[in-house]
């Protein structure tokens, strides 16, 4: 019995000092870490709020038409809408809403060689449907950048948002 205690004692004593049973040394001159508090969670409304203010916000994912049906550009064009280096370009601008419909009220075109071609882009634009843009796991409103080239590569391609 008494090898008994004497074994559970050296244990009882080996685990007190292994779990650092004394003090721990603090430094008198050492200041509290101050924490930034925690990023306020940003809803879909204050989301929606922000992108009304600034169009061009930055976002996860921008808007993009889900098929250039029709197409924006004619495959044949009217004699004189094609420049002299055999070129036709167009670039536009306009806002598509949380539901993926294009506000053709906020339709702007940056740059056009030919009003034919303004047209045509127009009319597509308007019937086309769009995957809108996110932020935040959010459906936002933000503008559609794109442009495109008659007789040439696209500019920015259909969904060239800048």
């Amino acid at each position: 019995m008494p090898n008994r205690f004497r074994v559970s004692s050296v244990v009882l004593l080996l685990s007190a000092a292994a779990c650092g049973g004394g003090r721990t040394n603090i430094d008198a001159d050492a200041k509290p870490v101050r924490m930034a508090p925690p990023d306020p969670v940003v809803t879909c409304v204050e989301w929606v709020q922000r992108a009304t203010a600034d169009p061009e916000i930055a976002v996860e994912r921008v808007p993009e038409p889900v098929r250039l049906d029709p197409v924006p550009i004619p495959r044949r064009l009217p004699k004189g809408v094609v420049g002299k280096d055999g070129k036709a370009e167009i670039r536009i601008s306009v806002l598509v809403d949380t539901l993926g419909t294009a506000d053709m009220r906020t339709f702007t075109v940056v740059k056009s060689t030919h009003p034919t071609l303004t047209r045509s882009v127009r009319a597509a634009v308007a019937r086309w449907k769009f995957v809108p843009a996110e932020v935040g796991g959010c459906k936002v409103p933000r503008n559609f950048n794109s442009g495109w080239v008659a007789g040439g590569a696209a500019t920015d391609g259909p969904a060239g948002a800048r």
